[in-house]
């Protein structure tokens, strides 16, 4: 790609949500302050809209790694189109608590008792649901009886719902009265003003950099082309900012100018409505033909060195494998990642009876943990596992996963009906919603998250795997201990995790890569024929 030319750790304008690359334009500040106020002051219900692509889910991700495990237990629902049901399971699935009910009572039993272990703990529960404007007004009351856990004196869990200007309307419903009155703190996100445009891309840039300078520089034309184009939303920001930066790269130039941002918006804006549409419009097929074009322009634009025709080829080759997982079931597609997901672990292959319903199901009939990973495609490169990734495949956007298995330059390797294929990395990213399922295994049976509660043997374990990790020498000490918890912070650091000083799975996945672990697979990769 373009990165190493301006000397980016990975690219600065990826249309995933990156907490690490936060940005907090006034409107964002604000809207931040309003959760954490909300969420302090234990107002119960708290709500934030905003339009596509305003960032609130970049906002959301951001306040839930503000929040410490020590302090807050969270949970995420991405995908709230499920029954009353499925979405107390899912919830206390979130939670870490059982999820096997098959009546809501017994589910809500569980969670309730789990929320007062919580207070007891002296955490806050806090629960998040993003996308909420599609919930059926059933399924948002089962979230108003949630709220009903309380004590004496204060709500014992913390509901924020985040969704686009119609939640405001789907709540304005008669028979959803009660959960409106309940919202105590709503807070509407604005689009960024044009200084926080030219701030936001200065910013991205400089983080992609590693903080070493502007790498690339964007003059103030090409920032009020961009801005007026994108509106102030984010997303289309990105979609622009991206563009530029390889027009810049072929012109083997690090100054974006007016013209160059026009040029960029000009590319983009022909596939818009195809890429930044409503989440509820389906994909047309002639905006599909025109985005495959484009990511095959966009790629063979960044890789001088690889011919054209073969990106084009590419394409081509994949197309037979997407329609086919597009027109058939999901207990297909899932059953097909069976077979190449054991191949990558080494682990006994499945019988032809193994049938799973979820990605996590999938890990788990392999003996495996599934880990559940949001972000952006740089973030799951580098954790380096093998990866089921949640798509969405035109032309009707079904609802489908993929297996990735391999990386490399200019495209990613992948499994998902028995037979492996590539896609350029653009095009996958534009089907991929974010969110990625990751099996891994617990080799050392460590409690996760790690506690001060080990015994001797788990302690020995675990002060072995961080020696041969290199990220501790020396006598074993307490995990709560101040060195310790400074070495695991200084080691998430180095892996782009959250450093929170506590060896949750992330860390834990991490720690068995960099020890050497033979069992553990890792993202092949391959550099382009030269």
């Amino acid at each position: 790609m373009y990165c190493s030319f301006f000397g980016f750790t990975e690219r600065p304008f990826t249309l995933t949500p990156n907490p690490a690359f936060i940005f907090l334009s006034r409107a964002h500040q604000e809207a931040f302050a309003h959760l954490i106020y909300g969420i302090e002051n234990r107002c119960g219900f708290i709500m934030l809209t905003g339009e596509v692509g305003a960032g609130k889910t970049t906002v959301i991700r951001t306040l839930l790694t503000e929040l410490k495990p020590e302090q807050y237990a969270t949970a995420l629902i991405l995908n709230p189109m499920l029954s009353s049901l499925g979405l107390l399971r899912t919830i206390n699935r979130e939670f870490g608590i059982p999820d096997q009910g098959t009546e809501p009572a017994d589910l809500v039993e569980e969670l309730h008792r789990f929320l007062l272990a919580q207070k007891e703990a002296g955490r806050t529960a806090v629960l998040v649901i993003d996308e909420a404007q599609d919930m059926e007004p059933a399924v948002l009351e089962q979230v108003r009886l949630i709220s009903n856990l309380e004590t004496a004196s204060e709500k014992l869990i913390q509901i924020i719902l985040v969704g686009q200007p119609e939640l405001e309307e789907l709540l304005a419903k008669l028979e959803l009265r009660q959960l409106n009155q309940r919202i105590t703190v709503r807070f509407h996100l604005t689009p960024m003003e044009l200084p926080d445009t030219g701030d936001y891309i200065r910013h991205r840039i400089r983080t992609a950099a590693g903080g070493a300078g502007e790498a690339a520089q964007f003059d103030a034309g090409a920032c009020r082309a961009i801005h007026r184009f994108a509106d102030g939303l984010p997303r289309l920001v990105n979609a622009a900012a991206d563009r530029a930066l390889l027009i810049a790269y072929n012109r083997n130039s690090r100054h974006i100018d007016t013209a160059m941002a026009r040029q960029a918006i000009v590319d983009v804006s022909t596939s818009r409505t195809a890429r930044w549409g409503s989440k509820r419009t389906a994909w047309a097929w002639g905006g599909g033909v025109l985005l495959l074009a484009l990511c095959v322009a966009l790629t063979a634009g960044v890789m001088r060195q690889r011919p054209a025709a073969s990106l084009s080829e590419a394409v081509q080759a994949a197309q037979p494998h997407l329609s086919a997982l597009a027109s058939g079931t999901l207990a297909d597609n899932l059953r097909q990642l069976l077979s190449p997901l054991a191949i990558a672990w080494g682990a006994p292959s499945p019988t032809a009876a193994a049938q799973a319903a979820t990605p996590d199901q999938l890990a788990e009939l392999l003996g495996l943990t599934p880990f559940r990973y949001s972000g952006n495609l740089g973030g799951l490169i580098r954790l380096g596992y093998p990866a089921i990734l949640e798509c969405a495949i035109p032309p009707t956007n079904a609802h489908r996963y993929l297996l990735l298995t391999g990386i490399r330059q200019d495209s990613a390797s992948i499994a998902t009906t028995g037979v492996p294929f590539t896609l350029p990395l653009p095009l996958l990213e534009q089907y991929w919603t974010g969110r990625a399922t990751v099996p891994w295994s617990n080799l050392l049976g460590l409690p996760v998250p790690v506690t001060a509660n080990l015994t001797p043997p788990q302690e020995e374990r675990l002060f072995q795997l961080l020696n041969a990790a290199g990220v501790w020498h020396g006598a074993m000490t307490a995990t709560t201990a101040p060195p310790f918890k400074e070495a695991i912070r200084r080691f998430q650091t180095g892996q782009g995790i959250s450093p929170t000083g506590v060896v949750g799975a992330q860390t834990l996945m991490q720690l068995y890569r960099a020890a050497n672990r033979a069992r553990i697979p890792a993202l092949t990769r391959t550099e382009p024929a030269r």
